[in-house]
């Protein structure tokens, strides 16, 4: 085949020189995360953990504390109505003394 022949041929492709060469110096771009990628990804978990640990931990001990003070508000109500049931018992005890010795 003569130059020309190959030149017309060439003319009539549908690619051209410079994309045949830009085909031929393609680089397949590798899949998944890069290390800038992956780096950002476990940057924001740990802004994320460092964000809501704090809540959860001060979620649970206040939970915790207000449970212990509604029991120790329980105690003191029983402990109120015993001191009255006692105090009830002991003036009824000295009225009974007094009649004992009053000879009532």
């Amino acid at each position: 085949m003569k130059k020309e022949d190959i030149d017309s041929i060439e003319n009539n492709s549908r690619i051209s020189h410079v994309e045949k060469d830009e085909l031929m110096d393609f680089k397949a771009q590798k899949e998944g995360l890069g290390f800038f990628d992956l780096f950002i990804a476990i940057f924001i978990l740990i802004l994320i953990l460092g964000i809501f640990t704090p809540k959860i931990y001060l979620s649970n001990n206040i939970y915790y504390i207000s449970r212990d003070i509604t029991r120790l508000y329980s105690e003191k109500e029983l402990l109120n109505e015993e001191r009255i049931r006692l105090e009830k018992e002991i003036e009824y005890i000295n009225q009974k003394h007094l009649r004992l010795e009053l000879g009532v």
